[in-house]
């Protein structure tokens, strides 16, 4: 009986130093080392930004009008169309401007050969060549032969007094004759240079029938329809500038300082990949009292018209372009309870940091801006089961 318990209480202690619950087994775990991979936390070239929301803007936009009445011919573009500098938008019925220059042409032709302008290609007059004043200048010269025929005869009274006044007054009526064919001449002319102006509107009438782009864009919005009656200065279209675009951001007042004219602007666009990158152009001269920001635009090219006037923007301007940083894996960063954390590995233990994070990097490294220092050997994926103190080993 007593050899019994004593071989069972022998089998007991065996097991139980050899089990799964040894301790050998658990001091071994309590001294096994994580293995870990570490990044060297050295300085890289991290610009300065500046980070605002804003929204896109075209650089030019018009209502496209028309400067005389008609009635519309031929539409040639509608909503979405893109358009180039002169491109003809719509058309007007021409009938009605093309015989009021066909009738100005003819008024013009009348002038023309009343002062004998018809086979000469200026319109240059000189009065002395007009066929009135020709006509004019000879019976006066004719005239003044006569007067002093007769006073060469009445002085060697051959002729009666009578006959030298008869002579007087006929050349001084000849000669205001002559004055008033000059006269005539000189309005003629200055009825042709009028009639010209009329000829020129007319025309330019006509040609204001074909209404055409101001500048190169898009249309966003078509106001008339073919047959429709338009009076003066009705709007047919909606014209927009494209390329360069306009976006406009509030700058937090604490940052506004920074931002000068020339810096680079990034945008990107949410749900679209693709940066697009411009220069600030233009700075308000005064805070928002509201929002305490600072209105800033800048211009961002659009040579595709990938980017659209309207669409809400994340700027990212950068405002000191040599200046240095820390950054590290997004993994390497672990969060809770909102207090950010980076593991480093120093005399083959672990030791957490609270870190303080700034903005993303396209790369998928997270800005560290307090925290880590030059040198430190930054665990490259934090584990949630990690703790202080705890043994690594470094891969």
């Amino acid at each position: 009986m007593l050899r019994n318990l004593a071989f069972l209480l022998l089998l007991a202690i065996t097991v139980g130093c050899s089990g799964p619950y040894s301790t050998d087994k658990v001091a071994a775990k309590e001294t096994a080392a994580t293995e870990v991979s570490v990044i060297p936390v050295a300085k890289l070239s991290m610009p300065e930004v500046v980070t605002a929301n804003g929204e896109l803007f075209a650089e030019e936009s018009t209502n496209v009008t028309n400067k005389v009445p008609g009635r519309i011919a031929k539409m040639y573009v509608d909503l979405g169309s893109v358009v180039k500098a002169g491109d003809v938008l719509a058309e007007l019925e021409t009938d009605d401007y093309r015989f009021r220059v066909q009738q100005t042409e003819a008024l013009v032709d009348q002038i023309r050969a009343r002062l004998g302008l018809l086979n000469k290609k200026t319109d240059d007059v000189v009065p002395e060549q007009v066929a009135v004043v020709k006509e004019a200048d000879a019976a006066l010269r004719e005239a003044n032969f006569i007067l002093d025929t007769t006073k060469r005869l009445a002085k060697d009274g051959v002729v009666s007094r009578i006959e030298l006044e008869k002579a007087t007054v006929r050349a001084q009526g000849i000669e205001a004759r002559y004055q008033a064919a000059m006269a005539d001449v000189m309005q003629l002319r200055s009825q042709l240079s009028e009639r010209r102006a009329q000829l020129a509107l007319a025309r330019q009438q006509l040609e204001d029938t074909t209404i055409r782009a101001p500048f190169s864009g898009a249309i966003t919005r078509r106001q008339s329809n073919m047959g429709e009656f338009l009076p003066v200065n009705a709007q047919v279209v909606t014209l927009v500038r494209q390329n360069p675009l306009r976006v406009r951001l509030g700058v937090p007042e604490r940052q506004a300082a920074q931002v000068k004219q020339g810096q680079p602007i990034e945008i990107r666009l949410e749900g679209v990949a693709e940066r697009f990158t411009g220069h600030v152009v233009r700075l308000s001269p005064a805070i928002d009292a509201q929002n305490r920001s600072l209105v800033i635009e800048g211009e961002i090219p659009n040579p595709t018209g990938k980017l659209r006037p309207g669409s809400f923007v994340e700027g990212t301007i950068v405002v000191d372009g040599s200046a240095m940083g820390f950054a590290v894996p997004k993994t390497a960063v672990v969060g809770f309870a909102g207090i950010d954390r980076a593991f480093i590995v120093k005399d083959g233990v672990l030791d957490d940091r609270v870190v303080k994070t700034g903005r993303q990097l396209p790369d998928g490294r997270v800005e560290i801006v307090e925290g880590l220092k030059e040198g430190d050997q930054v665990v490259a994926k934090a584990g949630d089961r990690m703790a202080k103190g705890q043994k690594a080993r470094v891969r």
